[in-house]
């Protein structure tokens, strides 16, 4: 059996045979202090390996306290694994992503990184070749590139795009049960080429809460949901939508009606 948990934001937990697999787990939601250990310990309780979409403050500043409470592997860009190991990570949990190359994450898990892009305009936009000297501030999480992931898992794929954006040429003939879309900042003509680059037997919106304001408890962005779902019902009225709550896990794959 298989379990995903919407973290908030792009944060998404999966259970796997014993595993826990987690995509940009970022619960502690606070610009300033960045990370507070107690939200994490409450709400990231466990954690195997963390694949990292791109490497800005609300997908990455909570990683390097669940690596050291968990002792789990991250797996990213260049970029973000300079950050994790300027706060602390041991190099031996590190691995990077290389386009198009398999990383076996279990027995019977596994994800392929696909080259994407984040939304325009890129905020903290740039790259860690090297270390840097300090990551202390949401404005030193530089982007770093962009990665959408495609984790298949007994019974099931999923198909992560954590930023409102993509490279067709790289997506183009995708297909999955299950296709975690980010919306928040997206345009019809994004929708529009997602989907006709992903078959997917069901959509599930990411990244349209309010990161700056609201908690894993009440994530909000209620207005940004609707606004959605009309959207989609022009642009893809037969494509299915499910919509988790927060911290709610659901079973995959999503049983459809009919």
């Amino acid at each position: 059996m298989v379990t995903m948990t919407w973290l908030g934001i792009n944060g998404f937990a999966f259970e796997c045979g014993g595993r826990t697999v987690l995509i940009d787990p970022y619960v502690s939601r606070d610009k300033v202090a960045l990370c507070r250990p107690e939200v994490v310990q409450r709400h990231v309780p466990a954690a195997d390996v963390i694949l990292m979409g791109h490497s800005h403050w609300d997908h990455l500043a909570d990683v390097p306290e669940i690596a050291a409470r968990t002792g789990c592997r991250i797996v990213g860009s260049q970029t973000t694994l300079n950050i994790c190991r300027c706060l602390g990570v041991p190099e031996d949990r590190l691995g990077q992503f290389q386009a198009g190359q398999e990383i076996r994450l279990g027995p019977d898990c596994s994800v392929m990184p696909i080259r994407s892009l984040h939304k325009a305009p890129v905020g903290y936009p740039g790259e860690y070749r090297e270390l840097p000297r300090a990551v202390t501030q949401a404005s030193e999480y530089l982007e770093g590139g962009t990665w959408a992931l495609r984790l298949r898992f007994p019974g099931v794929t999923v198909l992560n795009v954590g930023s409102a954006n993509l490279i067709r040429e790289e997506l183009r003939g995708q297909s999955c049960n299950v296709l975690l879309a980010s919306i928040g900042g997206g345009t019809e003509a994004y929708l529009r080429e997602l989907l006709d680059c992903v078959r997917a037997d069901v959509l599930v919106p990411t990244h349209y809460d309010d990161y700056l304001h609201g908690t894993v408890e009440a994530p909000g962005g209620e207005s940004n949901l609707a606004a959605f779902r009309d959207l989609l019902a022009r642009v893809a009225p037969a494509q299915r939508l499910v919509v988790p709550r927060c911290m709610c896990p659901v079973r995959l794959p999503i049983a459809l009606p009919g």
